[in-house]
């Protein structure tokens, strides 16, 4: 008997063992999938193609704060200094070349993948949580994916903060507010809005979290604690942002940074603004979606049986307009103009869902059900926000990965309220429900391929961007034909007529990207003639070294017409060469002048 006890128990503890190893087994493998599609859709892309501004509008800069130099005092800079210390450092350790910043930027966005899949996963499930990390992979970026601008360095850390948010709601302790708003600090640091923004949402989720949610105290009381709360997180958010602040300040640049922000919000809304489409773009999609809505209603009332059949053929129908070339035009379209509106609509259902969810219920009973939402809504409207009042797709894609997660847990909150719905109705309500789930999903991530993957392919299903450069600094990258072409005759241009770190400076934004590329000095303080925030002295000073012959090379573009610059420029300066629509023009000898005239073309600055 006791012989047989012990192997009873060996065997249950074996059984156990087993159990448990399955399960890690099951929990891993989402985990695994999602870091394996990560290095594999990044990899493949984290050398092709090269974004020439801003090379010369992040980069440049960057490579001047590793030479020593300071933003807000020997150049401008319209962002918090984030972005350049991580590029100066990286540059500084391991060369100054186009493929450094392209590592750096993928140890940022692997990261941000896994941070949306653990925070997709704590809110549902790790199966589940590989639907927003496809969502991510599929939306990969807009043309250029490894482009240094400061959101795909911060958004990593906007998951972080809504991480730390979620774990805070759950247990309630002050560490997480704490760490909650030392990641919002960082993305302070990368870009100043963001962290404004991002913190509001912070503060709005405690707000709502304390003052509503908790029951059976004063009014008095949860005000208080609120403040407290509060007050946790922005400790968190000055600790991370305040010795930043004092070393801008010990070298003398803070307060000429702040009144550099200051001066420039009011610009940047004028010049930067682009509308949302116009809503007759989005027309098509709009009625397309209510004529499925109502033909399904009708098949699920009146012939049950085919109901499933008949979502099916809706997903098969989409994919298949979105992902076949030259069908469709009107539909692909008005597909890529709704995305541009779908963030504003998710903040609007997520609204109205936590409203819903209020009624009937106790304060307690509310926040459980709708509090991640109210919380996940906050932190990607704040991000979202980043780009307001801009709509153009390439700062909407790098908004959309905590914009997927809410879609994502709104449609999962919805299908239980499916399955209720058809019960009775239908023979297997549940499947019925996930396949109307996936509707929003399957279409979405096609339209993702359709705008972010095929344009990267050419007829032959072969990468566009296959040509390596050889350039020293652009060694390792591969851009297409064309564009290496251009990169490599105008650099061997520049190099032709200037020597290692002259003075040239460009009024094309392309041209800007050779301050980096032909290791050349940019001699003024901003990056080109158009930037934003430049002041009117700033301007006539580079008219000034123009007069005194500073700048060794001017680089033009062909429908450049400003009269004044002009005839600085003719009085002074001549044309040696152009390459594509770049003119490039060397200081006169002595008695030489030669004045150059644009060609009769629209302007493009």
């Amino acid at each position: 008997m006791i012989g047989l006890s012990v192997i009873t128990s060996q065997s249950d503890k074996s059984g156990e063992t087993e159990t448990a190893r399955n399960t890690a087994i099951k929990e891993a493998l989402p985990f695994l999938i999602a870091l394996v599609g990560g290095v594999i859709c990044y990899g493949v892309l984290v050398n092709r193609g090269i974004g020439l501004p801003i090379l010369g509008y992040n980069i440049s800069p960057a490579e001047r704060v590793m030479q020593g130099e300071l933003p807000y005092r020997d150049f401008i800079y319209n962002y918090t200094p984030g972005v350049l210390w991580i590029n100066a450092g990286l540059m500084k350790l391991f060369g100054a070349c186009v493929m450094t910043v392209n590592l750096g930027l993928l140890a940022f966005k692997l990261p941000t993948l896994i941070a949306l899949f653990y925070t997709a996963r704590r809110l549902t499930s790790a199966s589940a949580a590989l639907i927003p990390v496809a969502l991510l992979l599929g939306w990969i970026g807009y043309k250029v994916v490894f482009r240094a601008y400061p959101t795909q360095y911060s958004m990593l850390f906007v998951l972080l903060g809504l991480i730390f948010m979620l774990n805070y709601d759950r247990s309630g302790q002050v560490r997480w507010l704490l760490l909650c708003g030392a990641a919002i600090g960082a993305v302070f640091l990368f870009k100043q809005n963001v962290g404004v923004l991002v913190l509001a949402a912070a503060t709005g989720s405690i707000i709502l979290r304390e003052t509503i949610a908790v029951e059976g105290t004063s009014l008095s009381s949860r005000m208080l604690n609120t403040t407290r709360r509060v007050l946790s997180c922005w400790a968190g958010f000055a600790a991370i942002v305040a010795p930043a602040l004092a070393y801008l300040a010990y070298k003398g640049v803070l307060s000429a940074m702040i009144w550099h922000f200051a001066s420039l919000a009011g610009q940047y809304g004028d010049k930067k603004s682009i509308a949302l489409p116009q809503p007759r773009l989005v027309a098509p999609v709009f009625v397309g979606l209510i004529a499925v809505v109502v033909v399904g209603g009708l098949v699920q009332r009146f012939i049950p049986k085919l109901f499933e059949v008949f979502i099916v053929l809706v997903l098969g129908s989409g994919v298949a307009v979105m992902l076949i070339p030259g069908r469709a035009m009107t539909v692909k379209t008005s597909a890529t103009a709704a995305v541009a509106y779908m963030p504003l609509t998710l903040f609007v259902i997520a609204a109205l869902f936590v409203a819903w969810q209020f009624r009937k219920r106790s304060r307690a009973e509310w926040w459980l059900s709708a509090g991640p939402i109210a919380i996940v809504s906050l932190f990607a409207l704040g991000a979202y926000l980043e780009m307001y009042p801009r709509a153009d797709y390439a700062h909407l894609v790098r908004a959309l990965p905590p914009v997927f997660l809410l879609l994502f847990l709104l449609i999962a909150r919805a299908v239980p309220e499916l399955t209720a719905y058809f019960q009775n109705r239908l023979s297997n309500p549940a499947r019925a429900a996930m396949l109307c789930g996936a509707v929003p999903l399957v279409l979405l991530f096609s339209g993702g391929v359709k705008d972010a993957w095929q344009p990267r392919f050419d007829s032959s299903f072969r990468f566009g961007e296959q040509t390596p450069l050889k350039l020293e600094r652009g060694r390792g990258i591969l851009v297409s034909r064309k564009q290496a072409a251009f990169i490599e005759d105008l650099a061997a241009t520049i190099e032709a007529h200037s020597s290692f770190d002259d003075p040239i400076f460009s009024f094309a934004p392309r041209g800007t990207a050779f301050y980096f590329l032909a290791a050349r000095r940019n001699p003024t303080q901003f990056v080109w003639w158009r930037s934003v925030g430049i002041k009117g002295h700033e301007r006539e000073s580079l008219l000034e070294k123009i007069d005194n012959g500073i700048p060794r090379l001017l680089l033009i573009s062909e429908g450049f017409h400003n009269e004044k610059i002009l005839d600085h420029i003719n009085a002074h300066y001549h044309q040696v060469a152009a390459v594509s629509d770049i003119r490039i023009l060397d200081r006169n000898n002595e008695g030489q002048s030669s004045e150059w005239k644009p060609s009769e073309q629209p302007s493009n600055q």
